[in-house]
């Protein structure tokens, strides 16, 4: 019996990963106020327009962001991306890839570049090897039904998009960089926090700070977490019992008992670096408040 060639999985290839990791870079450039915007020129060139590469990230941001309330539902919307992506200039497409990777490795350590973990890598690379088989003409069934089964069950589920921000706001250029910030890292976050983020405070800052530099070397940003970790829940306890608001206490203490329930491992996960975001926004929203009255 002939064996099934199988789809295989390449990063330099698959379109929405590497604008994934992209929108990280500018999201370091930006907190670290970097004269060069290289990923920022990078996504312009390369993803504005009416570039095949464009067109085919629309596609995994439909894949990342719909939501059906039925599996059959899910399916057919899949069989419909994967046919509308079958159409794109598959060899305009091969080329715009090239180009890109190629100035990437130019621009950064391509293997550093790659290392980052993102949260939605599963969904990303699912759909990339349902789009190269369909291109390639390629069908191993267990392995397309693995993935398609992924995507079925990802725009099927109660749970809300990975990727919340409609495409078109990363088209227009980056025309505010309070809105980027809040944009770029609501992507790496994974919560529905973004509107907040145009005011960040210092440890807000200093959180995603640690967050964006220190993707790969996870002990280091470990260390940092675990001890803004018992800070905030130190401020969060002193806050509780001054407080005077019985519906106040009963939301901090609720926020108390999560963090203390963390369990920081070997990697920290987007959730905890959420949860200590959500922690500081809410210090700083009863500090807020506390200094109007005392006006």
């Amino acid at each position: 019996m002939k064996k099934q060639k199988r789809v295989r999985h390449s990063k330099y290839r698959n379109t929405g990963f590497l604008f994934e990791l992209l929108t990280r870079q500018i999201t370091y450039e930006i907190l670290n106020n970097s004269k060069e915007e290289k990923a920022r020129d990078i996504v312009k060139e390369f993803f504005g327009g009416k570039t095949q590469l464009a067109k085919e990230l629309r596609l995994f941001n439909l894949l990342i962001n719909e939501k059906y309330n039925t599996e059959s539902k899910a399916e057919k919307f899949i069989d419909a991306i994967v046919d509308t992506r079958s159409k794109l200039d598959e060899q305009k497409l091969t080329r715009e890839k090239y180009n890109l990777v190629k100035v990437i490795k130019e621009s950064f350590d391509i293997g550093q570049f790659l290392a980052s973990p993102i949260a939605n890598y599963k969904i990303l690379a699912s759909a990339h090897k349902l789009f190269e088989s369909k291109a390639n003409n390629v069908s191993n069934v267990k392995e397309l039904f693995d993935c398609k089964y992924t995507l079925v069950e990802h725009i099927s589920s109660d749970a809300k998009p990975l990727v919340a921000a409609p495409t078109d706001l990363v088209f227009e250029e980056y025309r505010k960089q309070e809105k980027d910030l809040r944009l770029l890292t609501y992507k790496i976050l994974v919560e529905s926090f973004n509107e907040k983020y145009g005011n960040l405070d210092t440890d807000q800052r200093g959180l995603l700070r640690e967050y964006i530099n220190n993707v790969n070397n996870t002990s280091k940003f470990g260390d940092y977490y675990k001890k803004a970790l018992k800070s905030t829940i130190t401020d969060l306890h002193e806050i509780y019992t001054k407080m005077c608001d019985a519906v106040t206490k009963i939301k901090l203490k609720e926020t108390i008992n999560v963090m203390k329930k963390q369990k920081v491992g070997r990697v920290v996960t987007d959730e905890q670096v959420s949860s200590l975001m959500l922690s500081y926004e809410l210090i700083k929203d009863i500090r807020n408040v506390k200094a109007k009255k005392a006006k």
